[in-house]
């Protein structure tokens, strides 16, 4: 009865995934809109107090994202708390609880040494973009083992734990791979994302030209690596995913598989437009959106894969010839028979990829 009375385990778990992706993107937008230096150079104060009085737009912006971020600290000390007491019945969740915990105090600390250190405002240094593109890399780890936290706290219908990765060797490196080429990418996007926001160009052809001048800024010299980085990427997921199928074909994993190549051609929609349109505001904040929807879901594909039942591989041909073939059948629009990616209040399912450039990244 005491379980009745406060928010459900799934509930909580879905509270602080969406809560730590809004700070995510707010803080995409505190280094765009310029208001990284809002509170100068005073942490964990503002301007040197508690709560700015006086405070301009800037200051309120910024104030704003540290009193979201303490909000999801809060969270995420509940959901430490919450994943002691279900320890025992499930230890995956506290698993990636206390994982997701650590990437959070990462998170704070990265905050700090940021605001401490004046890599904000209009500071135009290589420091400041590597530390941008670190910050970012934390926070998807961060969403990575929240997404872990969602996917096990369905009870019955989370994958199985332990994993055994140790026995699915080249399945868990496949995805592996997967995951860790995102990252990559992720990192690009936010030196990409600060070449683009402290030296914008007035044209996509003064744009390029400025990539390939040795006497630009390290920071737009580098951003060219991004949409190379994606094509690679992107095209060793698309791969990628047919083997995982192939290796172990698993149904309560196909709704994720179509929805991952789904939002992966969207992401390359997004990912040519905000090159096309010089990365407005508006667009980089939608593309970060996509990019940390695709690693939660890529996330929710290893471990629905890595813990879910796999069926006989005749059962599946025979299953692929009513609706589309292994992954392909999948992707492509073929059945679904299995269960949903990762569900939620209100969710029928989920799921992700990663495409191109990823323009609006971290904060500072």
């Amino acid at each position: 009865m005491a379980e009745t009375r406060r928010p459900s385990t799934h509930l909580l778990a879905w509270f602080a995934l969406v809560g730590n992706a809004l700070v995510i993107l707010q803080g995409a937008f505190v280094r765009a809109s310029g208001s990284g230096a809002g509170c100068g150079g005073h942490w964990p104060t503002c301007n040197g107090e508690v709560v700015p009085l006086n405070a301009g737009v800037h200051t309120l912006i910024e104030f704003t994202h540290r009193m979201l971020a303490l909000t999801v600290l809060a969270l995420g000390v509940w959901l430490v708390v919450r994943a002691w007491r279900v320890r025992k019945e499930r230890p995956g969740f506290r698993a990636f609880a206390f994982a997701a915990f650590c990437f959070l105090i990462m998170e704070a600390l990265l905050g700090m040494v940021t605001v401490v250190f004046g890599l904000t405002g209009d500071n135009q240094s290589l420091a400041r973009g590597v530390l941008v593109a670190v910050h970012l890399v934390n926070s998807l780890l961060l969403i990575g083992t929240l997404t872990g936290v969602v996917v096990f706290s369905r009870g019955r219908n989370a994958p199985a734990w332990p994993l055994r990765i140790g026995r699915q060797g080249a399945l868990a490196t496949v995805l592996g791979l997967g995951l860790l080429g995102m990252l990559v990418l992720i990192f690009s996007g936010g030196i990409a994302a600060m070449g683009n926001t402290m030296f914008p160009s007035e044209s996509l052809k003064q744009g390029f030209a400025a990539d390939f001048n040795p006497a630009s800024h390290t920071l737009i010299r580098l951003r060219i690596l991004h949409p190379l980085i994606a094509i690679t990427v992107g095209t060793y997921l698309f791969v990628g995913l047919g083997l995982s199928w192939w290796l172990k074909p698993t149904p309560a994993a196909r709704r994720t598989a179509q929805t991952l190549f789904g939002v992966y051609v969207a992401q390359l929609v997004v990912g040519t437009a905000n090159l096309a349109f010089l990365a407005p505001m508006a667009l980089q904040l939608l593309h970060l959106t996509m990019a940390v929807l695709a690693f939660s879901l890529l996330t929710t594909l290893s471990l629905e894969m890595l813990g879910g039942v796999a069926v006989p591989r005749r059962a599946e041909t025979a299953a692929a010839g009513a609706g589309g073939s292994g992954v392909g059948g999948s992707v492509a629009g073929g059945s679904v028979a299995g269960g949903s990616a990762m569900s939620g209040p209100g969710v029928g399912g989920s799921g992700g990829a990663q495409g191109p450039a990823i323009e609006g990244a971290g904060r500072g």
